[in-house]
């Protein structure tokens, strides 16, 4: 035996092979897609059988053997096209032109082929080239719309379709050339078949291992993207991710999972669209009742199968649809569907695929919920804690004053039962004042923190110079007699600000430098620009932030550490109010270590104009962002 001899007997093995694992398959179960794949390995089978056949018997030599064999080979074309539309969408007259050409072909063959033999295989070379040619091109085409192992088989399909129309092509102008291309073309052409046989067994029918080969990577990345969503916070987008996801490993034109509503009976969808929830009634739909019967559904037809949602199917292009139940033992979550074009899609043996796909959704969705839960717990702990902090800090700082008020009005009480006459006690009042005031400011802070939280606080903004703003805070400690040293520029620096508010910042600022720097050098305020924001640093050079609580000293209630050592007094809310007040401006704020020790807390505030004398009614249009500060800014909600 030859090995040209030896290639031509494995073709015949293998096309004859395929073709009854694909008849078999299409007697089990028939389906439109089946019996086209039958016909096409049937026709291919049939050729190499015949041919066998007539060269043992003599058949070859009649002159009807040639009409008979290309009348049998042009079968392969016409089942390309209808399988074109069993995997695809092919329009209609693709599939009534490959009809009408297979007929007139096939007649023409074996009426004609003995007078005019090159003027039929004139015509079969075109037939092939363009009814296969298209078919092979539509194969590629939905190769390339395809996911997944879909994309993989269908690829597979059309190097077979396009390797199968060039062997063919090969054959036949090597036959109209003579017998010398004949040899030649036929070595190329069982060549070609061994290839075209192998292209067609993975599109065809790839056998179990090799489907769960292509598909591993897709399933490895499902089940990573499905952990990675456990920890995503919107259940839109986590939901949207998942369903690309199930879409993408099963190779499927689309696939959504519907989280079933505790207290009323639907089921929510994310749109694809818009990416928002949409709710129907759990009753609607195929996945509706895989839900409700809780076991798998499959259909080949959604529209017919449910006419009254059939638009809604052809809109969405699911033509079949599978939907599996997305539940625990205890609970019913939801259900999963995923839809293509055409049932051939899926293969009958990976059906279970779905099942694992919805079984890692419940995993997915159950944890999300309890880890939303454990969130929820540890949101409510955390504010109990808070509480505590707040009532331990406040009825700390409020008892001192209190204490203090309290017991001098009743020394003044007492004085003034024994000796009515006696002249008031200056000394006394004075603290009774002193405290008073304190006081009143703890209050202050309570009620401020409690409205910026709340969003309440109204910020009543006008243009303002902030140079005046500053050098209001130095003269009032100046004349309480403490130094504030100010650096400044020449230029008026506006800004649309809430006056009284940002005063209350800078004296918060100012405050906290002169508590906690003890016997130290007075805290310097300086004033700059920068294009257009204005940058306003508080400098002092005292004890400084400890490094452990840089993340957290603009929390509400939080002290620093190394605050105790200073004063045991204050609620922790000044630097949270100021930097509240300084978001409501649309501005910034920060802090940074001074050289040498101590903190230099810095503020940034857009500027409506930086002239002398000037002030704009709106702040100006920028094209461009500033250039970045080279401080260390902490984090909005540090």
């Amino acid at each position: 035996m030859t090995s040209l001899e030896l290639i031509s007997f494995i073709n015949v093995v293998l096309f004859v092979g395929l073709f009854a694992v694909v008849l078999r398959d299409a007697l089990r179960s028939p389906t439109r897609a089946k019996l086209n794949t039958a016909l096409f390995f049937g026709s291919l089978a049939g050729v190499l059988v015949l041919s066998r056949l007539a060269q043992w018997t003599g058949f070859s030599a009649d002159p009807a053997y040639p009409g008979l064999i290309i009348a049998l080979l042009a079968v392969a074309p016409f089942a390309m096209v209808r399988l074109v539309d069993d995997f695809s969408h092919s329009p209609g007259w693709a599939q009534v032109a490959g009809a009408v050409g297979f007929v007139l072909l096939a007649g023409f063959a074996l009426v004609a082929f003995g007078a005019m033999e090159p003027v039929v295989e004139l015509a079969v070379v075109a037939f092939f080239l363009v009814v296969g040619g298209y078919a092979a091109v539509a194969f590629a085409r939905a190769a390339a719309r395809a996911r997944g192992i879909t994309r993989r088989r269908m690829t597979a399909v059309a190097v077979g379709a396009g390797l199968f129309i060039v062997a063919i092509s090969i054959a036949f102008v090597g036959a109209f050339l003579g017998s010398t291309a004949a040899e030649v073309s036929s070595i190329v052409v069982q060549v070609l078949g061994l290839a075209v046989a192998f292209a067609f067994f993975l599109g065809f029918t790839p056998p179990a291992w090799i489907r769960r080969a292509w598909r591993e990577p897709d399933l490895r990345r499902f089940l990573e993207q499905s952990i990675h969503l456990a920890g995503v916070t919107d259940e839109r987008r986590a939901i949207a991710q998942l369903n690309a996801a199930a879409a993408s490993t099963f190779g499927a034109r689309g696939a959504t999972v519907g989280v079933a509503d505790r207290d009323r009976s639907v089921l929510r969808y994310v749109a694809q669209a818009t990416g928002d929830w949409v709710e129907y009634p759990d009753d609607r739909f195929i996945a509706a009742r895989a839900f409700q019967e809780q076991r798998r559904v499959v259909v080949a037809n959604a529209a017919r199968e449910d006419p009254e949602n059939a638009e809604f199917y052809e809109r969405v292009g699911a033509m079949a649809v599978i939907a599996a139940p997305i539940s625990t033992e205890n609970r019913r979550i939801g259900v999963l569907t995923v839809f293509a074009e055409r049932m051939s899609v899926f293969a009958e043996d990976d059906l279970w695929l779905v099942d694992l796909l919805a079984d890692q959704a419940a995993v997915l969705l159950e944890s999300r919920e309890l880890a939303q839960h454990a969130s929820s717990l540890r949101a409510r702990e955390e504010a109990a804690r808070l509480k505590e902090e707040f009532l331990s800090a406040a009825a700390h700082d409020l008892r001192t004053p209190l204490t203090v008020v309290l017991g001098q009005a009743e020394l003044l009480e007492r004085r003034r039962q024994r000796n009515p006459a006696a002249p008031a006690d200056a000394q006394g009042l004075a603290r009774i004042a002193r405290e008073a005031r304190r006081l009143s400011d703890l209050v202050t802070e309570l009620l401020d923190a409690q409205r910026l939280e709340q969003g309440t606080a109204v910020m009543d903004r006008a243009p303002a110079d902030l140079l005046d703003v500053v050098e209001d805070v130095r003269e009032r400690y100046e004349e309480g007699g403490l130094t504030v040293s100010v650096d400044r520029p020449a230029l008026s620096l506006v800004a649309s600000i809430d006056r009284p508010r940002i005063e209350q910042v800078l004296d918060n600022l100012v405050e906290n430098a002169l508590k906690y720097t003890p016997g130290g050098s007075p805290p310097q305020i300086r004033v700059a620009s920068h294009e257009r924001e204005a940058r306003i640093e508080v400098v002092d050079h005292g004890i400084g932030i400890p490094e452990a609580d840089h993340g957290r000293i603009f929390e509400r209630f939080f002290r620093a550490s190394n605050a105790q050592s200073i004063t045991d007094t204050g609620l922790g809310l000044g630097l949270y109010i100021c930097r509240r007040i300084v978001d409501e401006h649309g501005g910034r704020i920060w802090f940074e270590p001074t050289p040498g020790g101590g903190t230099t807390f810095a503020l940034t505030l857009p500027l409506l104009a930086v002239a002398a004398g000037h002030v704009a009614d709106e702040p100006p249009q920028w094209e461009d962002d500033p250039e970045p500060m080279t401080a260390r800014e902490l984090p909005a909600d540090a």
